[in-house]
């Protein structure tokens, strides 16, 4: 169900310096809107917690501000997510991020057939399943997709932001490089 729901919900978190920093040439089109350095700092300034951006992806990646958009940098940014793409534009990774404590989620119930919505908000709650992975002193943990071979779901909680990355393209091993490079 936590799968389906962040398939589909994919909402929040991360950032990364390649993106920011990547150069491509004035000929390039590109059908993502590139985070540059300016935008990042805004978020970063704006954030209600501490935004942490991996550092270990490769320079001709892009990252892409996915959540919240339209960006607005008159209120405080509650959560985050970021999309990085390789060279040749294919998803590698998300990453997204909120307080780990004090973070408010919001769930939704439909009942077809009463045909009926519910909302229920409740504080969020750090999800301990999956294979216990540890890095920099810091308790992660890894969940694999259901029917794919490679990637999952990493999630940790780090500097009281809770972190978490989900691919279909990056090993565990690889998943958990990133991880280790995120600040």
């Amino acid at each position: 169900m936590r799968r389906i729901f962040c398939a589909l919900f994919v909402v929040v978190m991360c950032l990364t310096s390649f993106g920011v920093y990547a150069q491509e040439s004035p000929l390039h089109t590109s059908k993502y809107h590139k985070l540059d350095k300016a935008t990042l700092n805004k978020v970063k300034q704006k954030s209600a917690f501490i935004l942490l951006v991996p550092e270990n992806i490769p320079n001709d990646w892009t990252v892409e501000l996915k959540y919240p958009y339209p960006l607005d940098i008159t209120k405080p940014i509650q959560s985050v997510r970021l999309h990085y793409f390789d060279k040749k534009e294919n998803f590698m990774f998300g990453i997204e991020q909120h307080k780990a404590m004090g973070y408010k989620i919001k769930k939704e119930t439909l009942d077809i057939r009463n045909n009926t919505r519910t909302i229920v908000e409740e504080d969020f709650r750090f999800d301990v399943s999956g294979e216990i992975i540890n890095f920099g002193g810091m308790e992660a943990r890894f969940t694999p997709w259901a029917n794919h071979s490679i990637g999952g779901f990493l999630r940790w909680v780090q500097e009281g932001t809770y972190i978490e990355m989900e691919s279909l393209e990056l090993t565990k091993e690889h998943m958990i490089e990133v991880a280790k490079s995120v600040k």
